[in-house]
């Protein structure tokens, strides 16, 4: 996976236009899928055969497209073992620098094994982050509907882990008025309660 600064200050709306730029600027339609775009990067899936193409490819698009701010390679997994307050801490620091697909990725890990009301809590932070996935995509429509059933499954606790539950349902209602899916951050212990992200 793939992370480019949106230094152009593209929109979700802009996404199938800033998909065929980087398809041309590669020379491959097949070598990227899953644009998603975010007020900080362009986030998407660069298929390479081995390590010289991928590095072809991440110099092409450094030097048509923006600088490449992350290269992840999704094939290889992490043996590291991680406590579950370490993996929620992670999940929710992707989700506050907009890395939702990340964030949704991550936050599985401690919903597998999770049961009852903890693994409700869990799934609504991955369904919210999956709905931001969606809007990062110009599907506005399916990110509403994913944030009405997160908002149900968030429940009536008020925290989860120190995670201000109460302010992360009032997010989500606010958009669901709206109808406009602004992303917003999720406060951890320590930080405090702040608002939407411009």
């Amino acid at each position: 996976m793939t992370r480019i600064v949106n230094d152009a200050g593209y929109k979700p709306s802009d996404a199938r236009g800033v998909a065929q730029k980087i398809r041309g600027a590669l020379g491959l339609a097949e070598a990227i899928g899953n644009l998603r775009v975010s007020s900080r990067a362009l986030e998407f899936d660069l298929f390479a055969r081995d390590p010289l193409e991928l590095e072809t490819r991440k110099s092409t698009l450094e030097s048509k497209i923006g600088k490449v701010l992350t290269l992840k390679l999704l094939d290889q997994v992490s043996g590291q073992a991680q406590r579950e307050s370490e993996v929620l801490r992670e999940g929710i620091d992707l989700f506050n620098e907009e890395r939702f697909w990340e964030s949704h990725e991550v936050l599985e890990r401690i919903w597998h094994p999770a049961r009852g009301l903890e693994r409700e809590i869990i799934q609504g932070m991955i369904l919210t982050a999956a709905a931001f996935v969606h809007a990062q995509k110009d599907r506005n429509e399916t990110a509403l509907n994913m944030l009405q059933k997160a908002k149900e499954k968030l429940g009536s606790t008020d925290n989860y882990q120190g995670i201000n539950l109460n302010h992360l349902r009032q997010e989500i209602a606010s958009i669901l008025r709206t109808g406009h899916p602004k992303p917003f951050r999720i406060d951890l212990p320590g930080e405090g309660t702040s608002s939407s992200t411009n």
